[in-house]
Formats: C-alpha cells, sequence, structure tokens
C-alpha cells in the first residue's frame, strides 16, 4: 500500500509538471513592432514624437496562401507623441486593437536632433524594458528619424528588412561597424571610453551608410564620414574597411584602387619622459584597379604603391585623431581603456581621462602588404 502512495504522488507531481502555456499568446494576436523612430515633436519641442513600423502578416507575399501586396500593404507606419517614450508607446496601444509587442523589433532610429539633445532619458527607457533585445541597432538618421520608416525600397517587401540586410552584409564585409543597444549600454556605463552610433541618410527610395556619429556622453558631438569611420575601425575592430582609392603622382588622372582584406592592429603604451600611445596598423590586401600604366618593373611597382598606401593611410589616421580628440575630445578608440587596465596606479589614478584626452600624444603608423596586383593584359 505504501508503494502504491508514492507510485500515485510521483504520477500528481509529474503531471502538475505538464500543465502546457496557459498564458500563451499567438503571434496574430501581437502588435510586433520592427522598428522605432523619434523624432521632436515639431508643434511642442517638450514632446516626442514615436514613429514605429508594424508589418500586416497577411499582407506579407506568401503568408496563409495571399498573393502579398506591396511595399505599403505590408506594414502600417505609425505615429504618436508624448513626453516620454513609455508615455508615446502607452498613447500608441490606445490605438491599436492588439497588444503591443516590442520583442522582435531590429532597429532604433533617432533623429540627428534628438541625438544632438542628449538620449539618456530616451535610452532609460529601452533600458528597463524587459521585451527589448540588446542586438538590436541604434542608428541616428540625418534629418527626421521617421524618414527610415517610410522608404519604399524595392528589393524588400518590408522596408525595415533591407536596412536590416545592408548592415548585416556591411558588417561581413567589415565596412559597417557592428555596433548594437548592448554595446551602446555598456560603453555609456563605462569610464574609460565613449560611445559611438551608426550614420545613415534615408530618402524616398533607398537608405545609404553615411559614418558614424560620435557621442560624448549621451550627446551627439559630431560625425564621421565613411572613409573616416574605415580608418577608425581599422584601430579599434582590426576590420578592412571599404576600398582606397588614390591618386597617382605624376599623373593626369590617374588612380589606384587598394582592396584591404586583412587587419592587424596592436596598441603600445610609451612610458617615456611622458605617457604617449602608438597604434601599429598591418593592412594586407590587393590592387583591383589601375586607370594609367605606370610602366615601370613589378617589383619597384609594389615598393611605390605600399608606400603610396602607407603614406594615404597614415594622413587619414592623422585626420581622424584630429577630430577625435581636438573637434570632438571622444575617445571612441577605448584608448583609456588599455591605459587603465596596463597603467592604473601610475597614469588613471592620478589623471581626469575625460579632459586629458585632448593632448594626448597619439601616433599611427601603417604597414602595407600586397598581396595580389590583379591580372592584365600582356
Amino acid at each position: 500500500m505504501g508503494k502504491s502512495l508514492r507510485c500515485f504522488v510521483v504520477l500528481i507531481i509529474s503531471a502538475s509538471l505538464l500543465t502546457g502555456c496557459w498564458d500563451r499568446r499567438e503571434l496574430e494576436e501581437r502588435a510586433s513592432v520592427l522598428a522605432i523612430a523619434i523624432d521632436q515633436d515639431e508643434s511642442n519641442e517638450n514632446l516626442y514624437k514615436m514613429t514605429v513600423q508594424i508589418p500586416i502578416p497577411i499582407k506579407i507575399a506568401g503568408s496563409s496562401g495571399q498573393g502579398g501586396g506591396g511595399n505599403a500593404d505590408a506594414v502600417k507606419v505609425m505615429s504618436v507623441t508624448g513626453r516620454t517614450v513609455t508615455d508615446a508607446a502607452n498613447n500608441l496601444q490606445l490605438r491599436l486593437n492588439q497588444r503591443l509587442f516590442l520583442g522582435h523589433t531590429r532597429v532604433l532610429a533617432l533623429s540627428e536632433e534628438v541625438a544632438k539633445e542628449g538620449v539618456q532619458d530616451i535610452m532609460d527607457s529601452f533600458r528597463r524594458e524587459p521585451q527589448i533585445r540588446r542586438l538590436l541597432w541604434p542608428i541616428v538618421v540625418k534629418g527626421k528619424a521617421s524618414s527610415l520608416l517610410e522608404i519604399k525600397p524595392q528589393l524588400e517587401q518590408i522596408p525595415v528588412v533591407f536596412l536590416m540586410g545592408l548592415i548585416e552584409n556591411g558588417m561581413k564585409l567589415g565596412r559597417i561597424p557592428d555596433q548594437t543597444l548592448g554595446d551602446y549600454f555598456n560603453q555609456t556605463s563605462n569610464q574609460t571610453m565613449e560611445t559611438f552610433l551608426n550614420y545613415v541618410e534615408a530618402s524616398k527610395d533607398e537608405v545609404s551608410w553615411k559614418g558614424v556619429a560620435v557621442f560624448r556622453g549621451h550627446k551627439m558631438a559630431g560625425k564621421l564620414d565613411s572613409v573616416q569611420s574605415w580608418t577608425l575601425i581599422n584601430l579599434r575592430n582590426e576590420k578592412p574597411g571599404g576600398d582606397i582609392v588614390i591618386p597617382l603622382p605624376d599623373t593626369k588622372n590617374g588612380y589606384v584602387s587598394f582592396r584591404p582584406h586583412f587587419v592587424k592592429t596592436k596598441l603600445r603604451i610609451h612610458e617615456q619622459d611622458a605617457f604617449s600611445a602608438t597604434y601599429h596598423c598591418e593592412l594586407q590586401g590587393d590592387i583591383v584597379e589601375l586607370t594609367e600604366d605606370l610602366n615601370i618593373p613589378a617589383e619597384q611597382f609594389i615598393v611605390q604603391m605600399q608606400a603610396l598606401i602607407k603614406k594615404e593611410m597614415e594622413n587619414r589616421a592623422k585626420k581622424l585623431m584630429l577630430q577625435l580628440q581636438k573637434q570632438y575630445n571622444s575617445d571612441i578608440l577605448k584608448l583609456g581603456l588599455t591605459l587603465r587596465a596596463e597603467h592604473y596606479q601610475q597614469y588613471w589614478e592620478t589623471h581626469d581621462w575625460k579632459k586629458d584626452f585632448r593632448d594626448f600624444p597619439v601616433r599611427v603608423k601603417y604597414t602595407i602588404k600586397l598581396r595580389r596586383l590583379g591580372m592584365e593584359m600582356q
């Protein structure tokens, strides 16, 4: 009898663990937001204007046997205002017949105006919201952030999917930095560094990556164009960036195009008379275009091209450091992180890095190695 009772108790306990999803909610009962844009309200500067892009599953091609519609039919773009992001989200919920769901949000677009005013209060809302994924991409948009959600690209039915593909492919090619919301939170919580976000421009039919927005604290201090951004990710992330197009000296309209494939960067901190830093960056890549024949032997051509590319990259790095130090005073290179890790007592404890970064001596030295010169007709 005792054995039967024990078996019965085990059976009851086991059954209680198989109760199923009693609080389940079907996907069709949720209004899933794929992208959010934040602007200043035009009529009241004390209000935020929040624009969201919500896909309509039944109108997406291939769903439930439907033929699908155009870009405008596949998504719904809605705008609301509020004193805070949460207030705007509450106002949006009052206009929806389904529960608002942010777990699928992939893009957070901020207007340049909002970014320059400061985004701390905006980010605080997303930091506390458990539905928000830390892998979504916060992006600064030139002009109105809502314009990013209103594009109608012909290559994708859902506009934000086009933007996601642009960023993901750029990341794989090493041309666009992978800067997520989680990265933003970590960097703004760290006293050794500043943060940056990708910077894009949207038109009616397309969106293009223009570089990065540089932040000091939670405010946008300025921006770097695509060329300077590629130099930044050379030094910071060991990514190749885009093709390097350089005018050929002693020619009228000659150019050489160098495509980097591999990057290796080392940062050395020097302690002689005063602290200083040197970045040693090695680029390996191919010559992919030469618009004018120099009529010189291959050995001489290699030496000449390596010297030409080295000079160009060091000039770009010098310009980058002037912008980051003198113009924006923002250490997005993570130089302070290395100083604190390697020279905490000798330097970090006795200096204010937020002020000292502006005048800290930094040099950048490039080493160029040509792997291939490309095929040519003889």
